[in-house]
């Protein structure tokens, strides 16, 4: 049984201590190959050359690995050789052992040409909604079996604690240990709507806007309502503005802006399109606010699955090709 006991821990695929040193697992692999295709073949000479070896390289690894062993597996004549019952019991475990291993390299080569499973990312619902999802089909058409888990806020998301594989986020970053990959930056723009300027006139600078209405933002995060920024001198001022309503969703300050609710500052990739159409208008032209970063972050393992890299540069290519999440500053 003692005899049974090493063979069976000597066919599953540990590290293996022998002589009081720490075996490479390959050399075992490679050992259990060897007398698998000695048995077989039925000779030595036979194996040697199926296998592209010395036959006394051979012979030296199944003397080393009886030796391990300590079991004789082969019964040898000077004519023939055949295999002993240790040998046996531990021929019908390698054989085991040799295909998990060959079944584990083939999926894990499938997955590296087509990786798949399920990748969870967490953005925000705007940056979602306008980039992100549109450009979806694409993505699923080049890795059709990678499935992808959505969620949408603000707020800074534990990677770890809450199992998310990587995060899309806009501003700037705290130290987390993430790996954070840069892919865009996003210019904003102070507008209203006209009928808030017919009523309450057009600030020509920003100390004016201590005389008008702002719609305030609240931060995922803090709690806390973000104050607006404008680089004046060179220098950047932050300015608190009074409001009658603040929100904490990016579609809903957009609608508060249409309505007349107060100024507002988001965006030009968001509020654009209601520039365009008139429906919004930009003041405080030659006064800009410094560019927010956009940024995916990831956690640094050097063994990261290929579903998310790959999600990576895409996302990456994605915001390459929107000029209007490409600004220098």
């Amino acid at each position: 049984m003692a005899v049974l006991n090493r063979m069976l821990t000597a066919a599953c695929p540990k590290s293996i201590r022998c002589n009081g040193q720490r075996e490479n697992i390959m050399d075992r692999l490679v050992a259990m190959k060897v007398f698998v295709r000695v048995v077989e073949a039925g000779s030595f000479v036979r194996a040697a050359q199926s296998m592209q070896l010395s036959v006394a390289k051979v012979t030296r690894i199944i003397q080393a690995l009886e030796a391990h062993l300590g079991a004789r597996l082969l019964n040898r004549t000077t004519r023939n050789i055949s295999i002993s019952e240790d040998g046996e019991i531990y021929y019908h475990r390698c054989l085991r052992v040799l295909a998990e291993v060959d079944d584990m390299e083939t999926e894990l080569s499938r997955a590296k040409l087509n990786p798949k499973g399920k990748l969870k990312v967490n953005l925000p619902a705007v940056v979602a909604r306008t980039t992100v999802i549109p450009a979806l089909p694409e993505f699923f058409a080049m890795y059709p079996d990678i499935g992808i888990e959505m969620g949408l806020t603000d707020r800074q998301v534990d990677i770890v604690e809450e199992g998310v594989d990587c995060v899309i986020r806009v501003g700037e970053l705290e130290d987390s240990g993430l790996v954070a990959r840069r892919i865009g930056n996003m210019a904003r723009v102070t507008c209203a709507a006209p009928a808030y300027l017919a009523k309450h006139g057009e600030p020509k600078a920003p100390d004016e806007l201590r005389h008008h209405l702002g719609v305030n933002y609240v931060s995922s995060n803090t709690g806390r309502v973000h104050g607006w920024d404008f680089v004046i001198d060179g220098e950047t001022k932050l300015i608190e503005m009074k409001g009658m309503i603040a929100v904490n969703d990016a579609d809903a300050y957009v609608t508060c802006g249409l309505y007349g609710l107060g100024i507002v500052k988001g965006p030009r990739y968001i509020l654009g399109s209601y520039l365009a159409t008139g429906a919004l208008r930009e003041i405080l032209v030659d006064y800009p606010s410094m560019l927010r970063p956009i940024s995916i972050l990831y956690s640094p393992n050097r063994h990261l699955p290929r579903r998310i890299r790959v999600f990576a540069d895409w996302i990456a290519e994605v915001f390459a090709r929107e000029p209007l999440m490409q600004f220098k500053n």
